[in-house]
């Protein structure tokens, strides 16, 4: 049985990967820790109600001098960008460090690191020990994107609109259900994160302009693209097909994807493909629920590959 430590678990992602942890008996969970849920039984969190092994356990608070005390397999880091590197330094010194999975944003594309890209390199996954977990965004941009990384002539306009989850749980203007309802926010226009995030993965230049809106989970994105050559909607879509033929978690569609299809589900639906008069500018969008595709289940596959479970 592998056991699987978590630094982050009041989170909404953190609640999603105990849940799933919890259903399959290949796991068990050796700490979840919480400053907010300290002392706190796990079934007390919403939405973990329902867990049948988990739920007497109990959240502590671990400190990044306590990682050497505790027996686990594999640590996830649940934290907000920035507050990862004492516990990686805690752990990188360890005589036989455990697989480490950080979801924050702070260690995608750095030296030493497998970036979790699990749909379109599980090579790099395979036996890693230090892995960065994309961002939601990110993957559904890194899916959309990733067929047509030597067809692309020009700077990508990536337009996306995320359900409230996105914003994490700490309350602030982009999760105020107040202020979203009938409403849509843009903000961090102009160098967000994800830019860079996608760039280095596929190799392509993006603006990228990230909304929120009043639904809870899930989130879509519509890329169009510059075209190095004529295509036909029907070739895009063919492209697409052959290059995720053995990605069981990306759905290829010839209608428009939609949140309300991939909400609750493990897939990214990419599709609605459409080209100008002269094929040379493709539209097209990207989505998938914001908390499982795009962080807690894609976490969970790319544990398994590190463990060299097998891959879905």
């Amino acid at each position: 049985m592998i056991r699987v430590g978590l630094i982050g678990a009041r989170g909404y992602v953190g609640r999603e990967l105990i849940s799933e942890l919890d259903q399959d008996e290949r796991f068990d969970l050796a700490f979840a820790s919480s400053r907010a849920m300290e002392g706190r039984r796990l079934s007390t969190l919403p939405g973990l109600m329902g867990l049948t092994r988990f739920g007497d356990y109990v959240a502590d608070q671990v400190s990044p001098e306590e990682l050497s005390s505790k027996r686990a397999d594999v640590v996830v880091l649940g934290m907000p960008n920035g507050a990862a590197e004492p516990f990686v330094q805690a752990l990188n010194v360890l005589p036989t460090p455990p697989v480490v999975i950080d979801l924050s944003a702070d260690y995608r594309h750095k030296d030493g690191w497998s970036y979790g890209a699990f749909d379109m390199a599980q090579g790099a996954i395979v036996k890693a020990r230090w892995i960065a977990n994309p961002g939601c965004y990110a993957t559904a941009m890194n899916v959309g994107l990733w067929p047509l990384r030597d067809l692309t002539d020009g700077v990508v306009a990536a337009s996306g609109i995320s359900g409230f989850s996105g914003a994490g749980t700490t309350p602030g203007q982009t999760n105020d259900p107040e202020r979203l309802q009938n409403n849509v926010l843009p903000y961090k226009f102009g160098g967000h994160g994800h830019e860079a995030e996608v760039e280095g993965f596929t190799g392509l230049s993006v603006a990228f302009t990230p909304h929120v809106a009043g639904f809870f989970r899930g989130l879509i994105v519509t890329m169009t693209v510059p075209l190095s050559q004529s295509m036909t909607a029907d070739e895009v879509q063919q492209l697409f097909e052959e290059t995720y033929a053995g990605a069981p978690m990306v759905e290829v569609t010839a209608p428009l994807p939609e949140v309300s299809a991939v909400a609750g589900r493990d897939v990214c639906q990419v599709g609605g493909f459409a080209l100008s008069k002269q094929g040379r500018v493709l539209t097209f969008s990207s989505a998938l629920d914001n908390l499982r595709k795009g962080a807690a289940t894609q976490a969970l596959d790319n544990i398994k590959l590190a463990m060299g479970l097998a891959a879905p």
